[in-house]
């Protein structure tokens, strides 16, 4: 049950950001974030870990998306600092972090080139999904689209390795 309120959660953020920016209710989708993120904490077996994964994706995310922003790939909307991300998107990346030992856990125990090809072919999906629906713009080019998917290829192995040593312990120690 704990893996599927899991992934409710995080796709309810995700609608909660998305629909937020297009209905200007993106202060309230932000609390709403918070909010799970804190239940999160609250209930998780190690919490520690749990704060550490989602500083470190909350750090990739945001140099993400900036890069991508800053480059043109993707033009975000919202509440941000400057030319850096917008804050809605910061707490999507402190979610989804949240699912990498719940809901996608699952993807610890497979290779990670897997992890590679799902990111190269999922991450576009939802920056897609999200342009279309008002939060961003993209011109959907296949530069860009490549440059989506180049990115997720990297960051959700990256996310999905740091993730298993963070909830591994280590070998030898009893």
């Amino acid at each position: 049950m704990r893996f599927f309120i899991n992934a409710l959660g995080f796709q309810t953020a995700w609608w909660a950001c998305i629909a937020g920016i297009g209905l200007g209710l993106e202060i309230p989708a932000l609390v709403y974030c918070q909010v799970l993120a804190a239940l999160h904490l609250i209930f998780a077996a190690h919490p520690l870990a749990e704060a550490k994964l989602a500083a470190i994706a909350l750090v990739t995310g945001v140099l993400a998306d900036t890069l991508l922003q800053m480059v043109n790939v993707i033009s975000f909307y919202g509440w941000a600092l400057g030319p850096v991300s917008p804050f809605w998107l910061w707490m999507l990346w402190v979610l989804f972090a949240m699912t990498l030992n719940a809901s996608l856990s699952f993807l610890q125990k497979l290779p990670l080139w897997l992890s590679a090809v799902t990111g190269l072919a999922f991450g576009p999906l939802t920056y897609y999904a999200g342009a279309q629906l008002g939060a961003a713009s993209f011109d959907g080019s296949l530069v860009h689209l490549a440059a989506l998917a180049l990115t997720w290829m990297i960051a959700l192995p990256f996310l999905v390795c740091t993730a298993k040593k963070l909830f591994t312990p280590p070998q030898g120690l009893t």
